[in-house]
């Protein structure tokens, strides 16, 4: 391991690295390279800040209101580098450097309501491995492979009810793996989007359409998904 990351502070190395990267994940190699760069250049804290802004947008907020919070945190960066003295002065974007922090506190609010809300719907392992009639490991080499949901809650994985179907092939609902892989999504991010009306399906959920055993929609729709920029 120690050769590999030494390898990979080379420049060439490092493109050869980001163009493989982007072809095998189908992501823009300019987000790649700025995701590398943030992860040699950012602290501790920077981090944690686009982890929130990463974990906000997987909540579902609208567009709009995390583009805002956008603005207001690339314009307070900007004035602060321009200006020694009141770093906010001169801020005219919707929203200020406060009102981002305020946005962001609040969506880690709701991110922990969702948290919470989503572990109400959870059993353990022991009673999922029942409900689906698979041994505890199979259902750990899918929650590995990104294709069930679980959330850690102590030192236990709690699985969610709902994706599973006692009756269908392996006891997972039909479709359902397929969609996850697509996704690559947190598992509370995959359950808003999975409960989440969409129009594309004509106003109906994505989880309703798993439920009447009509997965193509829904599956070619989490596809979409995985391009977006």
């Amino acid at each position: 391991m120690g050769n590999s990351s030494a390898k990979l502070t080379e420049p060439k190395a490092i493109a050869d690295f980001l163009h493989e990267a982007s072809i095998r994940l189908g992501i823009p190699r300019d987000r790649l390279t700025t995701a590398v760069r943030a992860s040699q250049a950012l602290s501790k804290d920077e981090l944690e800040v686009m982890t929130s802004l990463v974990d906000f947008a997987q909540t579902g907020a609208p567009l709009k209101k995390r583009s805002a919070v956008s603005r207001g945190l690339v314009s307070a960066i900007k004035t602060m580098r321009e200006s020694t003295d009141d770093p906010f002065t001169g801020v005219d974007d919707p929203m200020d450097a406060a009102e981002a922090a305020e946005e962001v506190a609040r969506a880690e609010s709701e991110i922990q309501a969702h948290r919470e809300a989503f572990l109400k719907e959870c059993i353990s392992a022991a009673e999922a491995a029942e409900v689906a009639g698979r041994s505890r490991q199979a259902l750990e080499r899918l929650r590995r492979a990104n294709r069930l949901l679980a959330l850690r809650a102590g030192n236990q994985w709690r699985y969610p009810r709902w994706q599973f179907e006692r009756d269908a092939p392996g006891g997972i609902l039909p479709g359902l793996e397929n969609v996850l892989s697509h996704l690559h999504l947190s598992p509370p991010g995959a359950a808003f989007w999975l409960f989440r009306p969409n129009d594309q399906l004509g106003g109906s959920p994505p989880i309703e359409l798993l439920r009447r055993h009509r997965p193509e929609p829904v599956i070619q729709l989490a596809w979409e998904y995985s391009l977006m920029p």
